[in-house]
């Protein structure tokens, strides 16, 4: 078990760098103010400022203040983006959010996040709330 803790940080770790290169090289990027603590997967981010970037068939979260920082897998979702609607949606469940979309403005497709075990558990408990976040393009 502890083996397989060390190749996932590190699988982690090597995910930050390639994300730092992806990231440097023109991917869409926004920055969002998020006003509440949200949840990636199993990753509890606190609220603040966030660089949101897009690399392909995973997403990078970064704080920037450079405490919170998660990569993930997502799928594609159809549909352009305006120019000028960068944004970020979250489902809500009695008070805990999760990170569940990403658009980018101009790019032909959005991202959709995997649900959590967690998100899944309190989705069947009763109907939740959708939450948009616009989102700036010039970090």
């Amino acid at each position: 078990m502890r083996t397989l803790r060390t190749i996932a940080a590190v699988v982690l770790m090597l995910g930050f760098v390639v994300g730092s290169t992806y990231g440097q090289g023109g991917a869409p990027k926004m920055k969002v103010t998020v006003p509440f603590q949200f949840s990636i997967g199993r990753a509890t981010l606190s609220a603040g400022q966030y660089l949101i970037t897009s690399l392909h068939d995973r997403v990078l979260v970064q704080e920037v203040s450079g405490r919170n920082n998660v990569i993930t897998f997502t799928g594609r979702l159809d549909g352009k983006v305006s120019e000028q609607n960068s944004r970020v949606i979250f489902d809500c469940y009695f008070g805990e959010c999760f990170l569940s979309r990403v658009w980018f403005s101009g790019q032909e497709a959005g991202h959709t996040l995997s649900q959590s075990k967690r998100q899944v558990e309190l989705a069947r408990k009763g109907a939740g709330q959708q939450l948009a976040l616009l989102g700036t393009t010039k970090p």
